[in-house]
C-alpha cells in the first residue's frame, strides 16, 4: 500500500505525470523539443512507417502511374561513367518503349545527360523502331513524343544543384542554361520544378523559379519531423513563398510523402523479372491508404514508379505496368479507383481545380537542416565533405562569371570579335560550372573517381574561361583555334589567372607567366599585363607575374616606371608582384617591355626585394599594411589572441572525433559525438549505481560499512533516518558534479584511443573500477540508503543531461594543447604569420596590400581519418547567425537542445554573428554554439559508411586550404566587402601593343548598387544585367555613361531570368527592396560615329 501522506503531498503523483511526459509524449505537447538522445517511446516516427493503421480508402480514387528515372550527375561513378552504363540504355530504351504504346507515360530531370546524349546521338537513326520510323532520329522520336505528351521533361535546371551551398549567381546560371539546352535541342520548355534528392531545401528556390515562369515545384526531402507535421495536416501541397524576398509570388509545391523511389522491390523490373499481379495491386492499394490521407482531399494520388537509373530494362517494366493497369478494371477491389499512367503535369492538371476551390497553406520559411531519421542523423557532413571542389567550383565560378561580364563590356564598346563563337564556348565553361554544383559534386558526396571527374570538368572550364577572355580582350582571326586548344590543355595557361587563385594542388594557376619566347636576357619583344575589374567599383589588387628576363623593365600606359613591391629570382626566372588600381568596370594595363624602348625605367634585377623573413619564432606576431595594425598573441590550447583597433578576436582550431565502430558519420552524416559520451556516461552509470546498491545493501545487513564502520562525517548524522530532505540535496549534489565532470572528462582529458576502446567494451576495467570504489566509499560513508543512492543516480543522468545539452562547445577538442609559435614575413605586399598547429594542419594570418582591413586567416588541412577540422572564432556577444548567399541575408538560430551536427547551417558567401563579419571564397558548413562563438566547418575525412547511397567510405586525403576573410572594421557593409571579396579582377597576357587604355563601361549613378552578373545575347546589341540594391529605392536611369562609351535612355525592359518565353513589361520606374535582386534587358544602341545613339521604348 501507498502511504496516504505521499498520496496528500501529490509527490508521487507529481512525479508520474512529468515522467509519463516526458517518456511518451509528442513533441508537441513539451514547451522544448527533446534532444535528439532523449528516449522517444511512444513518438510518431517518421511518416514514411508502412506500419500504418487500415482505412477505407475513398470512392472515386484516382492512381496516376509516374515512370521516371532519377540520374544523378555523378556519385558512385563518373558523370560520363553513368552515362556510357545506363542512362543512354535508359534513354534509347523507353523511348522506344513509350513510341509502341501511346498511353505509356514517362518523365525525365536531369538536362546534363539529355544534353549529351542529343550531342551524342541526336542527329544518328534510331535504327530500333518498326517500319520507316526507324529512319528518324533520336531527336525526331524525343520532340515527337514530347509533343504527344508521353515524354515529359520536369525541372528545367540544367542539373539539380545543392540549394544550401548554391550562390545567386550560380541559382540563375543553373536555371538559364536549363532552358537554353531545353529550347536548342528540344525547343521545349517546362513549368514544373523537380528537386526530389536534394539535400534539404532553401527559400532562394522558389523565389528564382517564380520569377522565371514556373507554376508548380516537386520536392522530395524534408527533415522527418517537418514532414510529420505537414502530412499529419494533409499538407503536403501547399504554397511556399520566399520570406527574405517580399513582394515576390509564392509557388505551389508538391512534397513527396515518401522517397522519389519504387513503391517496393517487388516493382524494381530491372532487377526481377516477376510480375505478380495480385501481391503488385494489394501493394498499390497499401500505398495508396498511407498517401490520401497525407494530400488535401482531392482524390489523386501520385505514385512514384522509378528510382536511381532505372527503366534500363524498360520493356519489362512497362509491360508489367500494362497488365496491372488491365487488370486493375477487372479487380473486384478496384471498382471504385482508378490506376493509370501519367506525367507530372497531367497529375498536377488533375488536382488544380480543387486547390483552386480551397485555401492552400502557406510556408515562409525553408527546410534546413536536414534530418532524414532521428537521434542525431543530421545531413550536415556535406558541408565540409571534399573542400577541395567546394573551392575550384567557387573559383571557376569566378572567373566564368568575370569573364561573362568581360565579353559583355567588350561587345558594348564596339571591339570586334567572334561573339557567336565566344558565347558558344561560354556556354560550355557555364555547363560546368553547374555540374560542379550538382547536389552530389559540391556536397562532396562522390567516390574518387566522380570527384576526380569533377576536378578535370572544372579545371578545363577554367581555362577555356580564361582563353575567352583573351579573345574578347584582343579579338584574333583563329579564335576558334585558340579557344579549342585550351580544352586539351595539359596544364593551366600561364597567360591569364584569377588573382585570388591559391591553389594548394597546381601552383602554376596562383601565377602570370610571360614565356620565354616573348621575353628573354638575349630578346625580349615584350607583353602587356591587362587587369579587368566587373564590381560596380574601383579595386586595388595585387599582380603576380613570373618573367625570364632580368633585363625586361615594367611601365604603365603612359609609360611611367611601375615599382614593384617585390621581386625575387627563382629558378632563371624572376618573380614580380605590383599593386595595379583598377577602375569600376574597366581594365588597366602594365607593359613588360625592353629595356632599349623604356631607358628611363629601372631592370627587375636591379630591383630585387626579398621578403624579410624572422627565422626566429616568436609566440607574438605584429602585422602592418596599409595603416592598419594587427597584433598576434598566441594562448594555450593553440588559441590565438588577435588585436586590431581596439576588437579582440580568438582564433583556434578544433576537432571533433568519431568513432567507427559506435557510430556512421560518413559522406553525409555528421554526429555531434553524444552518442559516443552517452556510452561512457551509461559505463560510469552503471559501475556507479552498483557501488551504491552494494554500500546500502551492506549497510542495510550489518548496519555499519565494513571498514567504515568508525567513520564519521557530517552528513551522517542527517543520513541516519534516511528522510531528511538535506541528506537528499547532498546526494543530488554529487550525483550532478560526478555525471557532468564524466562527460567533459572524456570529452577533453581521455585520449581517443582510449575512448575508443571504451566505447568497444575494452579496458573498461580502467573505468568502472575506480568508480565503483568511489561509489562504495561515499555510500558507506554517508550511511546511504535506498532512496538517497536513488537520488544519487538520478542526478547523475541530469548531470550528464546538462552538460550535454549547455556544453555543447566542449564537445570539440583543441587540435593542439600548446601555444603555436609564429614565423613572421614582411613585405610591401602582405605581411604573413605562420604557425604549425599539428603535423597536418598549419594556420597562417595575412594582411595585404589589396584589402587591408581584412585578414585573412588561412588553414592548410590534411584532415586525419575520423576527425572534422573546424575553425573556431570568439568575439563580442552575438547569437544569431546571418548567412549571405548573393541575394539576401539570412537568420539562424539553433535551439539550445539542438545536436551540435544540427547546428550547422550552409554560409555560401559569408557568415556574420553580431559585429564579427567572416567572408569565405568557398562555401563552408558555419554554426554558433555560444554567444559569440563562430564555428567553421573547413575539412573532414570518415572510414565509415553512413549507408545513404554512396558506396565506399568518405576517405579524403586531398589537401585544403579554407581561408576566412575576418573584417576588422565593425561598421563595414559587409554585403559591399563580400562583393569585393568575391568578385576578384583577372590578370591576361596580352601583346605588347594591345589597345589597354584605362576605360570604365558602365557606371552606377545609384550608390550602393552592386552588379551580381551581366551577360551579352549571342546575336543582338542588347545587354542584360542583374542589379542588387542593399537598400529600398525607386529609380528610373540606374546606370549612366561617365566615359562616354555608352549610355541608357528611357523605360526599362524587366524580364524573367529565363531565356525561353520570356515575357517582358515596359516600367518607367523599377522598384528594388533591400537586398532584392531583378534580372534587366537593356536595349541600347551603340552608334561608332558619335559614341551615342537612342532605342526609345514604346509603352
Amino acid at each position: 500500500m501507498v502511504s496516504r501522506r505521499y498520496l496528500r503531498s501529490g509527490k508521487t503523483l507529481v512525479l508520474a505525470a512529468v515522467t509519463l511526459a516526458v517518456l511518451w509524449s509528442n513533441p508537441q505537447v513539451l514547451p522544448v523539443n527533446k534532444p535528439s538522445w532523449m528516449p522517444r517511446f511512444g513518438e510518431p516516427g517518421p511518416p514514411t512507417d508502412r506500419q500504418q493503421p487500415q482505412e477505407p480508402l475513398p470512392r472515386n480514387l484516382t492512381l496516376h502511374l509516374l515512370p521516371h528515372s532519377h540520374s544523378d550527375i555523378g556519385w558512385n561513378l563518373s558523370f560520363e561513367g553513368y552515362y556510357h552504363t545506363s542512362v543512354r540504355q535508359v534513354l534509347r530504351r523507353a523511348s522506344a518503349e513509350l513510341w509502341s504504346d501511346r498511353a505509356r507515360r514517362f518523365t525525365w530531370g536531369d538536362l546534363a545527360f539529355l544534353d549529351m546524349w542529343m550531342e551524342d546521338e541526336g542527329d544518328t537513326a534510331n535504327g530500333v523502331l518498326a517500319g520507316a520510323d526507324a529512319a528518324l532520329t533520336w531527336r525526331q522520336v524525343l520532340k515527337e513524343l514530347m509533343l504527344r505528351g508521353q515524354w515529359e521533361v520536369v525541372g528545367g535546371t540544367y542539373v539539380s544543384p545543392d540549394e544550401g551551398l548554391t550562390t545567386w549567381w550560380a541559382h540563375n546560371t543553373i536555371v538559364d542554361a536549363g532552358h537554353r539546352t531545353l529550347a536548342t535541342q528540344l525547343n521545349a520548355t517546362t513549368r514544373v520544378g523537380w528537386q526530389i534528392d536534394n539535400f534539404g531545401h532553401h527559400n532562394t528556390v522558389p523565389h528564382v523559379l517564380s520569377n522565371t515562369g514556373y507554376s508548380w515545384l516537386v520536392l522530395g526531402r524534408m527533415a522527418y519531423r517537418d514532414l510529420y507535421d505537414f502530412a499529419s495536416k494533409s499538407t503536403l501541397q501547399f504554397e511556399w513563398r520566399s520570406s527574405e524576398h517580399e513582394g515576390t509570388n509564392g509557388l505551389r509545391t508538391h512534397f513527396l510523402a515518401e522517397h522519389y523511389g519504387l513503391p517496393s522491390t517487388a516493382f524494381d523490373f530491372d532487377h526481377t523479372n516477376v510480375c505478380d499481379e495480385d501481391v503488385l495491386l494489394g501493394e498499390l492499394q497499401q500505398l495508396a491508404r498511407r498517401h490520401v490521407r497525407q494530400y488535401p482531399a482531392h482524390g489523386h494520388v501520385l505514385i512514384m514508379m522509378g528510382d536511381d537509373f532505372r527503366f534500363v530494362r524498360a520493356a519489362r517494366a512497362f509491360g508489367c505496368l500494362d497488365r496491372l493497369i488491365s487488370a486493375s478494371r477487372k479487380h473486384e477491389s478496384w471498382r471504385d479507383m482508378k490506376l493509370q499512367y501519367s506525367t507530372m503535369t497531367e497529375y498536377l492538371d488533375s488536382v488544380q481545380p480543387h486547390l483552386d476551390a480551397h485555401a492552400m497553406r502557406v510556408h515562409g520559411g525553408d527546410f534546413y537542416p536536414y534530418q532524414d531519421k532521428p537521434v542525431e542523423q543530421y545531413w550536415s557532413g556535406i558541408l565540409g565533405s571534399r573542400p577541395y571542389l567546394k573551392w575550384l567550383v567557387r573559383d571557376t565560378e569566378q572567373i566564368v562569371q568575370h569573364v561573362e561580364a568581360l565579353v559583355a563590356m567588350q561587345r558594348m564598346r564596339g571591339t570586334r570579335a567572334a561573339w557567336s563563337t565566344l558565347e558558344l564556348h561560354l556556354e560550355f565553361c557555364r555547363k560546368q560550372v553547374a555540374i560542379g554544383y550538382h547536389h552530389d559534386a559540391i556536397t562532396g558526396t562522390c567516390t574518387d573517381d566522380a570527384f576526380a571527374d569533377y576536378v578535370e570538368r572544372l579545371r578545363t572550364a577554367a581555362r577555356v574561361a580564361l582563353r575567352i577572355g583573351h579573345v574578347a580582350l584582343q579579338p584574333v582571326d583563329n579564335a576558334e583555334q585558340q579557344i579549342s586548344a585550351a580544352y586539351n590543355a595539359d596544364q593551366h595557361i600561364g597567360s591569364a589567372y584569377n588573382t585570388a587563385t591559391r591553389d594548394v594542388d597546381n601552383a602554376a594557376r596562383d601565377w602570370l607567366e610571360i614565356a620565354p619566347a616573348q621575353c628573354t636576357d638575349s630578346a625580349c619583344v615584350g607583353a602587356a599585363v591587362v587587369v579587368t575589374n566587373t564590381l560596380l567599383a574601383a579595386q586595388d589588387v595585387v599582380v603576380r607575374l613570373r618573367v625570364h628576363s632580368g633585363s625586361a623593365v615594367l611601365v604603365d600606359e603612359t609609360g611611367v616606371a611601375v615599382q614593384p613591391v617585390h621581386v625575387q629570382a627563382v629558378d632563371s626566372a624572376y618573380s614580380v608582384e605590383f599593386v595595379v588600381s583598377v577602375p569600376a568596370l574597366g581594365a588597366r594595363g602594365v607593359v613588360v617591355g625592353n629595356r632599349t624602348l623604356y631607358a628611363d625605367a629601372p631592370m627587375l634585377r636591379d630591383q630585387i626585394i626579398t621578403a624579410a623573413q624572422t627565422e626566429q619564432t616568436s609566440l607574438r606576431a605584429d602585422l602592418h599594411q596599409g595603416g592598419v595594425h594587427v597584433r598576434l598573441r598566441s594562448e594555450r590550447n593553440g588559441v590565438v589572441r588577435i588585436e586590431s583597433g581596439g576588437r579582440v578576436v580568438r582564433h583556434q582550431m578544433r576537432s571533433y572525433f568519431t568513432n567507427p565502430y559506435v557510430q556512421s558519420s560518413g559522406a553525409y552524416i555528421m554526429h555531434s559525438f553524444n552518442l559516443m559520451y552517452s556510452i561512457v556516461f551509461w559505463i560510469f552509470g552503471g559501475m556507479l549505481a552498483s557501488g551504491l546498491a552494494l554500500a546500502w545493501l551492506v549497510h542495510v545487513g550489518t548496519r555499519h560499512i565494513l571498514w567504515l564502520r568508525h567513520v564519521r562525517v557530517p552528513c551522517s548524522p542527517i543520513g541516519a533516518n534516511g528522510t531528511s530532505t538535506a541528506g537528499s540535496v547532498v546526494a543530488a549534489a554529487i550525483g550532478s558534479v560526478c555525471g557532468a565532470i564524466s562527460v567533459l572528462y572524456a570529452a577533453q582529458k581521455v585520449s581517443v584511443d582510449r575512448l575508443d576502446d571504451w566505447t568497444r567494451g575494452h579496458g573498461v576495467f580502467l573505468l568502472a573500477a575506480p568508480v565503483f570504489c568511489a561509489a562504495y566509499v561515499v555510500g558507506g560513508a554517508l550511511r546511504w540508503r535506498k532512496r538517497r543512492a536513488c537520488v544519487c543516480v538520478a542526478s547523475t543522468a541530469v548531470g550528464v543531461f546538462l552538460a550535454l545539452a549547455l556544453g555543447r562547445a566542449w564537445q570539440s577538442r583543441a587540435m593542439t594543447f600548446r601555444s603555436l609559435q609564429f614565423t613572421v614575413e614582411h613585405s610591401d605586399v602582405c605581411s604573413t604569420a605562420r604557425a604549425q598547429v599539428t603535423e597536418g594542419t598549419s594556420v597562417e594570418f595575412r594582411l595585404c596590400a589589396d584589402t587591408p582591413y581584412l585578414l585573412q586567416a588561412s588553414t592548410l588541412v590534411h584532415a586525419p581519418n575520423n576527425r572534422e577540422i573546424i575553425a573556431r572564432l570568439q568575439h563580442g556577444r552575438g547569437r544569431t547567425l546571418e548567412l549571405f548567399d548573393g541575394a539576401s541575408m539570412r537568420q539562424r538560430r539553433a535551439s539550445m537542445w539542438t545536436p551540435v551536427s544540427g547546428t550547422f547551417y550552409p554560409a555560401p558567401l559569408l557568415a556574420r554573428l553580431g559585429e564579427l563579419s567572416v567572408h569565405v571564397r568557398q562555401p563552408v558548413g558555419v554554426s554558433s554554439l555560444s554567444a559569440g562563438m563562430l564555428d567553421v566547418l573547413v575539412h573532414r575525412s570518415m572510414t565509415a559508411n553512413d549507408f545513404r547511397g554512396l558506396k565506399r567510405p568518405l576517405i579524403d586525403k586531398y589537401p585544403a586550404r579554407a581561408t576566412l576573410f575576418v573584417d576588422l572594421r565593425p561598421d563595414a557593409d559587409p554585403v559591399a566587402v563580400n562583393n569585393r571579396v568575391n568578385t576578384p579582377p583577372l590578370a591576361f597576357v596580352l601583346p605588347p601593343h594591345a589597345n589597354i587604355s584605362p576605360h570604365s563601361a558602365l557606371h552606377s549613378a545609384v550608390p550602393h548598387l552592386s552588379l551580381v552578373g551581366i551577360r551579352a545575347e549571342s546575336d543582338s546589341v542588347d545587354m542584360r544585367l542583374l542589379a542588387h540594391r542593399s537598400t529600398d529605392i525607386s529609380m528610373h536611369e540606374l546606370l549612366r555613361n561617365t566615359a562616354g562609351a555608352v549610355r541608357v535612355h528611357g523605360d526599362w525592359s524587366l524580364c524573367n531570368v529565363s531565356a525561353v518565353q520570356r515575357t517582358e513589361t515596359q516600367a518607367s520606374h523599377v522598384h528594388l527592396r533591400g537586398g532584392e535582386q531583378a534580372l534587366f534587358r537593356l536595349q541600347v544602341d551603340y552608334d561608332r560615329s558619335s559614341g551615342l545613339s537612342e532605342k526609345q521604348h514604346k509603352n
